[in-house]
């Protein structure tokens, strides 16, 4: 794991947020589900690291989380409808919450951290069963391979970056692997029709995407039915 990385994990562990719900996600959980869960080498290709903060927040503990980032080096950045990353030029962090209902839409102010983050649909998924990954001297909290593929397959259909949009289902089929099929399926079976049909979308899909995995999607896709 590459120094700066490391330097953004540890402000988190040394807060003791992980413990406050806060999760790592995205493309940078994917890398440690590669070292640590034995999946699929796959090309870490992002210079994003996302992280997922519970909304209502209930930590308690206080802090400026803008303001430790910018001790190493990052800057504020503020996006059109209110909402802000930060950046040191090279890598940006990015704070997201679940959106809350389809009218939701609004920047979400977690007064604890001094933070605002995005609301997002479908990531209340990734709060569910979250594990905890020793790495090193942190302890990094992470959410679940199972939930994990599952918003993956999700969102993938609504991407509208293509790239992203394989990068995704890549993600999801080889994090699959180290995952136990009936209870995805048990996870699957909860989930509304139209995120049912986006997450069975995804899989036809990948049968083009990761070729090389076809026979073990076809059975993901037979289990699910």
């Amino acid at each position: 794991m590459i120094k700066t990385v490391k330097n953004i994990l540890k402000v988190f562990n040394n807060y003791e947020l992980w413990d406050e719900g806060v999760e790592l996600i995205g493309s940078w959980c994917f890398e440690l589900y590669q070292k640590h869960f034995n999946v699929k080498k796959y090309p870490l290709k992002t210079v994003d690291i996302d992280f997922l903060i519970p909304f209502p927040y209930k930590g308690k503990t206080k802090i400026n989380l803008v303001e430790k980032f910018e001790e190493l080096g990052f800057r504020i950045r503020f996006n059109s409808d209110g909402s802000f990353y930060l950046t040191n030029g090279e890598m940006k962090i990015e704070f997201l919450s679940p959106e809350l209902g389809r009218s939701s839409g609004k920047v979400f102010y977690i007064k604890n951290l001094s933070l605002k983050t995005i609301p997002l649909r479908y990531l209340d998924i990734l709060l569910k069963d979250k594990v905890s990954i020793k790495e090193g001297d942190l302890e990094i909290s992470v959410p679940s391979p199972l939930n994990f593929s599952l918003h993956k397959l999700l969102i993938a259909q609504r991407r509208k970056d293509k790239s992203k949009k394989i990068k995704d289902i890549e993600q999801a089929v080889f994090t699959l692997e180290v995952v136990d099929l009936e209870k995805f399926k048990e996870e699957f079976l909860k989930l509304p029709n139209k995120a049912k049909k986006y997450i069975l979308k995804s899989l036809e899909e990948a049968k083009k995407y990761v070729s090389l995995q076809e026979e073990f999607i076809e059975s993901i896709i037979l289990t699910l039915h």
